[in-house]
């Protein structure tokens, strides 16, 4: 019987994307890590940022993220901007006794940049992932305080780690950071159809909103969300959408793209 592992997986997932035009709408930030993935599975990506990201910098914030992280014992971050933001705000002096934990390897390495440590990195690659794997190792931490864990979040964005956190019954103070803006509206739109594009990788609303302000999407395009909130923001924008992720992440993405 033939075996399956993992680089037979990686190889079926090559073919299927092997020479495909795959538009990716993330943030700069983000979106480079993508098209590099991608790129390693043969596709060629379009990097086309229809979002942008903004820190939120004023007193407030930089206040409630001290008070907050003086009681906490963990300070979860979910993506690089998260990390590059509680740097700034804490001025780069994160408090001795906080512990930091991390969706995956680019985020880890912006905290370090920006805090100066991570002390867990999710094996799961996602917010929902490094939830539960957090909660597994607070939960019976005697020492945690009222506000036991801190996510860093941005408005409107994912909230998988804080849902698994409170679900094994550990408190947790969400503060939003920055926020994503969609890209202005464009005088003239760009016509995907004629650069040949044949995947649209949508990550958020936002991302959808964006897209639609700047770009014309051709109808035979294969449009990949990554999850049902964007699956229902690409439809209600009248966009047709093949596949959607079962899990909220670009390795979910090119699951079902595969």
């Amino acid at each position: 019987m033939a075996r399956t592992g993992r680089f037979g997986e990686r190889g079926m997932k090559a073919r299927a994307l092997a020479g495909r035009k795959v538009l990716v709408t993330r943030a700069l930030e983000d979106a480079e890590r993508w098209a590099s993935r991608l790129t390693l599975l043969g596709a060629v990506p379009v990097v086309f940022p229809c979002l942008i990201l903004e820190m939120i910098d004023n007193q407030e914030i930089r206040q409630s993220l001290h008070d907050a992280l003086r009681e906490a014992r963990w300070l979860v971050l979910t993506s690089t901007r998260g990390a590059v933001a509680a740097g700034v705000l804490l001025g780069g002096e994160l408090p001795a006794h906080v512990r930091v934990a991390v969706v995956g390897p680019t985020t880890a390495r912006a905290a370090i940049g920006s805090v100066g440590r991570v002390d867990l990195m999710a094996k799961t690659a996602s917010s929902g992932g490094l939830g539960a794997e957090l909660a597994d190792v607070v939960r019976d931490d005697s020492g945690m305080g009222a506000l036991g864990v801190v996510v860093a979040g941005a408005v409107g964005g994912r909230d998988e780690a804080e849902i698994a956190l409170r679900a094994a019954g550990v408190a947790v103070t969400r503060l939003d950071l920055y926020r994503t803006t969609p890209i202005p509206r464009a005088t003239k739109k760009r016509q995907l159809g004629a650069e040949g594009i044949q995947d649209v990788l949508l990550a958020s609303p936002s991302a959808v909103r964006g897209l639609m302000n700047a770009a014309v999407v051709p109808v035979d395009a294969r449009v990949i969300a990554i999850g049902p909130t964007t699956s229902a923001a690409a439809r209600a924008a009248g966009l047709a959408v093949t596949a959607e992720a079962r899990r909220p992440s670009l390795e979910g993405m090119i699951e079902v793209m595969s």
